[in-house]
């Protein structure tokens, strides 16, 4: 059980350290707006829904990583804690930016997390399969 939470913390913990820090240089670089200011620019959101998405699968994978035996556990409650937090930052940043954004972020939660669990897996067999050949 140590191993599973320790997985979903980490993941979760890469995943804001990431995202969080991406943020920050594309606001004092003056790509994004300054802090406090609301973002209504599509392309700039789906810009941050892209690398959050690519975050996302990243923490996940490596959530996997650490759980081994329980990968699937640990992939599937990063999935639901994320869809939770993107529905907990759309209600405290009400008017920040359109609804669409915190949605779309809920809805690629779950699928993403799943992604990294598969990548996971799919590296864990093919190295399983090599050390089986030699």
């Amino acid at each position: 059980m140590k191993r599973l939470i320790l997985a979903i913390i980490t993941g979760m913990v890469v995943i804001t350290l990431l995202s969080v820090g991406t943020d920050h240089i594309f606001h004092v670089t003056h790509v994004y707006p300054p802090y406090g200011v609301p973002m209504f620019d599509a392309g700039l959101l789906l810009l941050a829904t892209a690398y959050r998405f690519i975050f996302q699968i990243l923490g996940s994978w490596l959530a996997a990583a650490i759980a081994r035996s329980r990968a699937s556990a640990a992939t599937w409650t990063m999935g639901i804690i994320g869809v939770v937090m993107w529905i907990a930052g759309m209600i405290a940043m009400k008017g920040f930016g359109p609804a669409w954004y915190p949605l779309l972020g809920a809805a690629l939660s779950i699928p993403s997390s799943l992604l990294g669990r598969q990548i996971y897996y799919a590296r864990h067999r093919r190295q399983n399969n090599h050390l089986n050949i030699v």
